[in-house]
C-alpha cells in the first residue's frame, strides 16, 4: 500500500522524508524576518498540511505544470528549551522554488525523456525559468535548509540522531501520518565527527564516509545555534517504530571496537528494515 499525505487528499506516488535545519531569527535577511514576524505560527502538522495542499493544487492544474507560481515564502518553526531554561524559536524556510527546480532535475535524470516531458512539459520549464529570480535562486541553492529523500532515508542522516532524542508522532485516529526527530546542531556535529573518525580509520572506502563528507559540507553553512529535524513524512507508516539510528550507532561502535561480526549484524538489520520501501519504489 502506498502511504497517503497528511490531510484529506488522494494517494501520492512516492513516500518522502525530509532533513531540515531550523535557524535563529538573526540568521535571516530583513525581508525574511519580516515574513516570520508577521505570519501566524503553524504547528509542525499544520506546516506539513500547508505544503501538501500547495503541492496538491499544483498537481491538479488543468495544464501540467508542477512549479510554484505566486506562492509566497513561508517558514516552519520549532521551539526548544535552551540551557538558560528559556524557550527559543528556530525557523526553516520552505524555499519551494529552489526545491521544485532540484526535484525537476532529479526527475529528468531518473526517467525517460518522453515520460519526463509529459510530467514536466518544456513549456512549463521555460515559463518557470522566466519567473525565477536568478539571484534569489542562487542564494537558496547554496543555502538550502531542506533535503528530501524518496522511498528511503540516507544512512548519513541517522548519524545525526540518537534513539533518546526528542521525537513527535503525528496521528489522525489510528493512522500514522509522520514522525519527526529533533536534535541540536552541536549534538549532530559531534555525532557526525565521531562517525567520520571511525570510518576514516576502519572503513574509508564505504559510501557512508562519502555521504557524511557531503552532509558535513552542507551543515557548515548554517548557524551553530540551529536545530536539526528528521521528518519521516509518509515513510513513517512503513517503518515506524524505527531503530535505524540506534542500529547505525551500534554498528559504528562495533567497527571502532573491531568487532566485525556485530558491525555486519547491525548493517543487516538496517538493510532488512528498508527493504520494503525499496521494493515499493521499484513498483512505482
Amino acid at each position: 500500500m502506498i502511504p497517503k499525505i497528511s490531510g484529506p487528499h488522494e494517494e501520492l506516488t512516492a513516500a518522502t522524508a525530509n532533513l531540515r535545519v531550523y535557524e535563529p531569527l538573526s540568521a535571516f535577511e530583513d525581508w525574511a524576518q519580516s515574513i516570520i514576524l508577521s505570519s501566524p505560527k503553524r504547528s509542525w502538522q499544520q506546516a506539513n498540511e500547508l505544503e501538501a495542499n500547495l503541492l496538491w493544487a499544483r498537481t491538479l492544474r488543468k495544464i501540467s505544470d508542477p512549479f510554484p507560481h505566486d506562492e509566497p515564502e513561508f517558514f516552519r518553526s520549532v521551539t526548544i528549551l535552551g540551557h538558560d531554561g528559556a524557550e527559543h524559536t528556530r525557523y526553516c524556510p520552505a524555499q519551494l522554488q529552489a526545491r521544485s527546480v532540484l526535484a525537476s532535475e532529479q526527475a529528468e535524470n531518473a526517467m525517460r525523456s518522453e515520460v519526463f516531458d509529459l510530467l514536466v512539459p518544456p513549456a512549463a520549464r521555460s515559463a518557470n525559468a522566466a519567473r525565477l529570480d536568478a539571484n534569489r535562486l542562487a542564494v537558496d541553492l547554496t543555502h538550502l535548509n531542506t533535503r528530501t529523500a524518496t522511498w528511503g532515508i540516507p544512512l548519513s542522516w541517522f548519524v545525526l540522531f540518537h534513539e533518546d532524542d526528542e521525537y513527535e508522532v503525528h496521528q489522525e485516529g489510528d493512522k500514522l501520518r509522520s514522525v519527526r526527530l529533533l536534535t541540536t546542531f552541536g549534538q549532530a556535529v559531534e555525532r557526525m565527527a565521531w562517525a567520520m573518525q571511525v570510518l576514516v580509520t576502519h572503513a574509508p572506502q564505504t559510501p557512508l564516509f562519502e555521504e557524511l563528507g557531503q552532509l558535513g559540507s552542507w551543515l557548515e553553512g548554517f548557524d551553530p545555534e540551529s536545530v536539526i529535524e528528521l521528518d519521516y513524512g509518509t515513510l513513517a507508516e512503513l517503518v515506524w517504530p524505527d531503530d535505524s539510528a540506534n542500529d547505525l550507532r551500534h554498528g559504528l561502535q562495533a567497527l571502532e571496537d573491531e568487532d566485525l561480526t556485530s558491525a555486519a549484524a547491525a548493517y543487516r538489520r538496517l538493510a532488512n528494515r528498508w527493504l520494503g520501501p525499496r521494493h515499493l519504489a521499484r513498483a512505482n
